[in-house]
């Protein structure tokens, strides 16, 4: 399913006392999931952020390394501008009042477009971030360890606010060679809670939560 055996969990701006709230729901009778939620800008002063991010573990890595980049395929969209990110460190400890600590994000903004489409994004373009400013001596993306993958709906200091939803069916590794390009498509049978997984164009796949398929897990 969507929400396992690496579940997702919200990471909203009501961690810093605002009042936004997202929800990552699977859609019956398909492979999709809808990434939704309504961005309140009010409480934070114009700021506002409502996001999915992959439940942080320390025995989960991703290695990527085999691959050029990452793509999301868009069923439908708001036309807003959505953020996919992705952490290659955790960092150590809580804060005082137990919330996370920061850390550094790579980050790479898309637009969910109303009639779809798929965003193809190579490891170059992500940017790195530290509490949302730009961090230029960050280093390069550990594509070999990669720790979390989120997906964001912000404000961008008071330029989208309220109800946003994205439909998405996949988020995947890809080659630049297409005979290479790894796809796993699920799709659900008539007759059985089921589903049975089609391959296309396949050199290897490990996947996990059908997202991100042909990526490998190392413990």
């Amino acid at each position: 399913s969507w929400l396992s055996p690496t579940p997702w969990t919200a990471l909203d701006d009501r961690v810093r006392g605002g009042s936004s709230r997202s929800h990552l729901t699977p859609i019956p009778g398909s492979n999709r999931v809808s990434f939704s939620g309504t961005l309140d800008t009010t409480t934070l002063g114009g700021a506002g952020f409502a996001s999915q991010t992959t439940a942080p573990s320390e025995d989960r890595l991703w290695d990527l390394s085999g691959y050029d980049g990452l793509e999301v395929d868009v069923v439908r969209g708001d036309g807003k501008v959505y953020t996919l990110i992705v952490k290659d460190e955790e960092p150590e400890g809580e804060r005082e009042d137990g919330r996370e600590k920061a850390g550094v994000s790579w980050e790479y903004d898309f637009k969910g477009e109303g009639e779809g489409g798929k965003v193809k994004v190579g490891w170059g373009e992500f940017r790195a971030t530290y509490r949302g400013r730009e961090k230029k001596d960050a280093g390069e993306l550990k594509i070999g360890r990669i720790r979390r993958f989120s997906l964001m709906m912000r404000s961008f200091f008071d330029k989208q606010e309220g109800d946003f939803k994205v439909e998405l069916s996949s988020i995947s590794a890809f080659k630049k060679d297409k005979s290479e390009k790894v796809e796993v498509v699920a799709e659900r049978r008539e007759d059985s809670r089921q589903y049975e997984k089609t391959e296309a164009s396949i050199i290897e796949t490990t996947g996990w939560l059908s997202w991100l398929p042909g990526s490998c897990i190392v413990s």
